[in-house]
């Protein structure tokens, strides 16, 4: 685990958390827990996907730990999408692969116990999936997925799908105006709450 400070000079510093730290993965998700400061790690692996939640807790004393989330749990996969949905207060997660590529969302809340439950979108989703990257656009109260593709290698998307965190979930896909940017999967993105895009 490693932190790059912001202020003043970059530095990066290893971290050393206590507790037992999670097999070495790849392909995982992370997201932060803002309401309890913490880093929260999902799926993954290193010749399998493993489908197991961890939490680093950041504040205090840095420390490992594994979640043991109530409810049905997704497949296990690697190269997914999550996203921390605020207003909702979970992780959501959608697509990646195993044996097959997914377009399916997971929903595990964060307060209380956590709870694993699957969401039943309404609209056409996405075809299935890895290597897309998710955002959470709160102003909208939606989850805005770009790219990504199928496990072949060279075949690659330039599709924006929203899907709303509401009440009843909806799959909308995006029509950009503008230059469309290239095909792509593995990448990341940001959402920058200063300029909304």
């Amino acid at each position: 685990v490693w932190a790059l400070s912001l202020a003043g000079s970059p530095t990066w510093t290893q971290l050393a958390p206590a507790g037992t730290a999670p097999a070495v993965r790849w392909g995982h998700s992370a997201i932060y827990d803002a309401m309890r400061d913490r880093m929260v790690v999902f799926g993954g692996g290193p010749e399998t996907p493993l489908n197991d939640v961890w939490m680093l807790s950041l504040g205090g004393t840095l420390a490992w730990s594994q979640l043991t989330p109530t409810g049905t749990p997704p497949d296990p996969r690697w190269l997914h999408s999550a996203i921390y949905d605020s207003l909702g207060d979970r992780m959501v997660v959608f697509g990646g692969e195993a044996d097959e590529c997914f377009n399916d969302v997971w929903m595990l809340s964060l307060s209380g116990t956590p709870t694993w439950s699957r969401l039943t979108p309404t609209g056409a989703p996405p075809v299935a999936r890895m290597g897309a990257s998710a955002i959470c656009d709160p102003i909208r109260n939606r989850m805005v997925v770009y790219g990504g593709g199928p496990g072949t290698y060279g075949v690659e998307s330039a599709d924006v799908w929203a899907l709303s965190l509401g009440d009843t979930p909806a799959w909308t896909q995006l029509a950009p105006s503008g230059t469309a940017l290239h095909h792509r999967k593995q990448h990341t993105a940001i959402y920058d709450p200063r300029r909304d895009r």
